[in-house]
């Protein structure tokens, strides 16, 4: 199996297996922040967990901030990215769970592993432990 493997992998670029990692970690807590923001609201208002047009902007943040290595740009463009998600995610009934997610993306980006968790971890514990309303 694993000489079954080894024949493919050229057609893959050079650094696939990266990329692929932070989409699998970006997946895991949007998974785990979506079920926590999901679980206050009755079943007819929770939306999907994960969310695509929120996981799609995250990965993009986390690429970008992974191939910019500059001290002056990558600050800048975390600070646009969770102002810009902080207007989007606003809505008639408080916010959305970009503001955290873009933190995670950003974090996850500068591989910044235990900040990621611990983040995740809190977003997790204020989704659950705040009242729907709040949100």
């Amino acid at each position: 199996m694993r000489e079954r493997i080894t024949e493919w992998m050229h057609l893959l670029p050079e650094g696939t297996g990266g990329t692929l990692l932070l989409l699998v970690q970006l997946v895991v807590a949007l998974t785990l922040v979506g079920w926590a923001y999901n679980r206050g609201f009755r079943p007819v208002e929770r939306g999907p967990i994960i969310r695509l047009l929120l996981l799609i902007p995250a990965f993009g943040l986390a690429l970008l901030v992974r191939h910019i290595h500059s001290e002056v740009w990558q600050p800048v463009l975390i600070a646009v990215a969770v102002i810009i998600a902080g207007f989007f995610g606003r809505t008639g009934n408080g916010r959305s769970m970009g503001v955290p997610m873009m933190m995670i993306a950003a974090l996850l980006g500068l591989n910044l592993m235990l900040s990621a968790i611990v983040l995740t971890a809190v977003a997790v514990l204020v989704y659950l432990l705040s009242p729907v309303k709040k949100r």
